[in-house]
């Protein structure tokens, strides 16, 4: 006689718990009690018991399999019966933790905003279904673009990058620097096809304007936003509307690709070189990264848009991933400002002999002067302020804080010269040289306000308008003016400037980091797509060396060119995109243990680099750094795994200091 097979009734839940803990990066087995089966599900969030502490956790499965002889905790308490995360949101998760050495909790901290009960309890408010209307212009002017609309209308799933062409006003009679009527056109298409779409932006104000355009097409109220900025009352009604699957179209900045729409059809990211779509938290994410992610995880299409062109976007393109959408060369030149350089030529040398050594050349001044004719003139200015690197105006010696030994800024009043220390914020008033005993200072480099000031006395009888730090104008209208502004502070014109000058293009590419050059010439092309059409008599000047290779990327209007080319320099030199790379920073000792453990778990297959003490203010602890990219066969998935591995390492044995990881950090390096 045989007995009954047994089968276990109680219910598992498998929890994500917030630890803090990366070698605690797994969910853990609790016993759901017997008042709470039914209502535990995959996605709610718990609180749970850990080692004695009580902590946040989010459901990932809910089933029978319990390791046999091992007796569980029960959950403490069921924060919500609302899910929180969908079953295809945790697989993205996962994914996205893997990529960056990090855990799936620091990932769903990221992806999901705060919890707001009172809004939660509420009943939602009706969302409106979205009117499909496809705009004219833009992508539909374009050969590939309107194939890409095509094969999302028809439910496929390409992957392009969109150069938008860029210029502004009357004369673009297409539309083609129109970016949000492009990025609209993709989601219409996409929601023709039964499927929803997710946008990123780098900015709230960028978020702002295209949740206006979309709304006015698509329908007051059809449109979910999501970012930082907004009230967590806001924030978690648009999340639950998408989680309900009651918004189909969804709008944010980083954390927004993450965003658990039903039946994703199209992922698209605006302006993808930003430096703005790095995350500065763990998991240290890039959104353009991570929706190309989820354009493989989600087998959805990805659209990546951008007046200039990443390195990263660049790699992509060269491999054949992306493809490329944009106006021909001859549209380019018929449409777009033509751009020129002081001193470019031995003609333009024999004009004007300054041109290529002072800050405001005759070729600027005389494109400023005629551009006022016309309309408001836009001045871009790199550095915001006025005294920025001050130093004594007689002997040259910089001026310093007398307590910490910091650098100082400061501007200029009525009653003389304001200066503070930038580290210890201290006021250095009645600053005199220690050198020569001097009171007058003057500006190692020459910021917003003081070009202002100085073209205000050029042009006496032209308003001048200073837009930078924190007197940021949102608009200026056709009448002309001088409009000085630093990179993303610039108003948006009525009808276009009527020219451009970028002023100090040597400063601008002389900042450190490996992505320095790739950033600027992202924001002089954004510059440069707020000047109006050749056709208006737009024009654009940049003072700086004409031999550059960004600046003639300018002249030749083409940004994915110069990407190109700086993606083979970076093959050669080992840099990331070309080769993959991680940076491992924090206290001292656990850094030289970091790179020890590195050399003897990978020897020969990982160059390991450092490490290197990193400047820090006073006060605050001593850094050091490492970088690690493999030197031999090594995959990108193998180098995260191993970077992971020494956190886990790290914090399993509760060893000393800090120690972060960042995967591929151009920003940083």
């Amino acid at each position: 006689m045989t007995e009954p097979l047994l089968e276990t009734t109680s219910w598992i839940a498998h929890v994500v718990v917030s630890s803090g803990l990366a070698h605690l990066d797994r969910p853990f087995d609790y016993l759901v009690p017997d008042d709470l089966v039914g209502r535990v599900q995959s996605g709610v969030r718990v609180r749970v018991k850990l080692a004695g502490r009580l902590c946040d956790g989010v459901v990932v499965a809910v089933d029978h399999e319990q390791e046999p002889g091992v007796t569980l905790a029960p959950l403490e308490r069921l924060v919500s019966d609302q899910v929180v995360a969908t079953p295809g949101q945790l697989n993205l998760a996962r994914h996205v933790a893997d990529h960056w050495a990090s855990t799936l909790e620091e990932v769903l901290r990221w992806a999901i905003p705060t919890r707001h009960a009172t809004t939660e309890a509420a009943d939602p408010p009706p969302w409106p279904t979205p009117t499909v209307t496809m705009p004219s212009g833009t992508l539909q002017t374009l050969d590939r673009g309107r194939h890409f609309l095509a094969l999302l209308e028809a439910g496929q799933r390409p992957r392009a990058h969109w150069r938008v062409t860029p210029v502004r006003g009357p004369g673009d009679d297409d539309r083609l620097g129109d970016w949000k009527n492009g990025l609209l056109q993709a989601v219409c298409a996409t929601l023709a096809s039964g499927r929803s779409a997710v946008v990123c932006c780098p900015t709230v104000d960028d978020v702002a304007t295209v949740h206006a355009t979309f709304q006015a097409v698509l329908g007051a109220g059809t449109v979910a936003v999501l970012h930082a900025d907004q009230p967590a009352s806001a924030r978690w009604r648009h999340y639950l509307a998408v989680i309900r699957g009651t918004a189909r179209v969804v709008i944010g900045t980083r954390s927004a690709v993450m965003a658990p729409v039903a039946n994703v059809g199209l992922v698209a990211v605006w302006d993808e070189g930003s430096d703005h779509h790095d995350e500065p938290r763990a998991p240290y994410p890039n959104t353009r990264d991570v929706a190309a992610l989820r354009a493989q995880i989600d087998h959805c299409a990805l659209l990546l848009a951008s007046y200039s062109c990443s390195v990263r976007s660049a790699s992509w393109l060269e491999s054949g991933w992306l493809v490329g959408i944009g106006a021909d060369r001859a549209t380019m030149r018929a449409v777009c400002a033509p751009v020129r350089i002081p001193g470019d030529s031995d003609l333009a040398m024999e004009r004007d002999p300054l041109a290529r050594s002072i800050r405001l050349p005759g070729l600027a001044m005389a494109t400023i002067r005629d551009g006022l004719l016309r309309g408001p003139v836009l001045v871009s200015v790199p550095r915001v302020g006025d005294l920025i690197s001050p130093s004594c105006a007689r002997c040259r010696t910089p001026v310093r804080c007398p307590s910490c030994g910091g650098p100082a800024t400061g501007r200029r009043t009525t009653s003389g010269v304001d200066m503070h220390c930038t580290w210890c914020g201290r006021h250095l008033s009645a600053w005199r040289c220690p050198e020569c005993r001097s009171t007058d200072v003057r500006s190692g480099i020459v910021g917003a306000t003081t070009t202002a000031t100085e073209l205000g006395r050029a042009f006496p009888d032209v308003p001048v308008v200073d837009s930078s730090a924190n007197h940021v104008r949102e608009r200026v209208d056709s009448t002309p003016r001088l409009v000085v502004a630093t990179p993303g502070a610039e108003p948006l014109p009525e009808s276009g400037y009527s020219c451009a000058v970028i002023l100090d293009a040597v400063s601008s590419l002389s900042r450190p980091g490996l992505a320095t050059v790739e950033q600027t010439v992202d924001r002089w092309m954004a510059t440069l797509a707020l000047v109006r059409s050749v056709r208006d008599g737009g024009r654009a000047v940049i003072v700086g060396p004409s031999e550059d290779a960004s600046l003639q990327a300018m002249v030749r209007n083409d940004p994915i060119g110069w990407a190109t080319r700086e993606l083979a320099d970076r093959r050669e030199a080992r840099f990331p995109p070309a080769v993959p790379c991680g940076i491992v920073d924090g206290h001292p000792k656990a850094v030289a243990l970091a790179a020890q453990r590195l050399r003897e778990w990978f020897g020969a297959d990982l160059e390991v680099l450092g490490p290197v003490p990193q400047q820090h203010r006073p006060g605050e602890s001593q850094r050091d750094r490492i970088i690690v990219r493999p030197s031999g066969t090594m995959a990108p998935t193998e180098l995260s795994q191993g970077l992971f591995r020494l956190r886990s390492t790290h914090t399993m044995g509760h060893e000393t200091g800090s120690l972060r990881i960042v995967i591929d950090p151009v920003n940083i390096l």
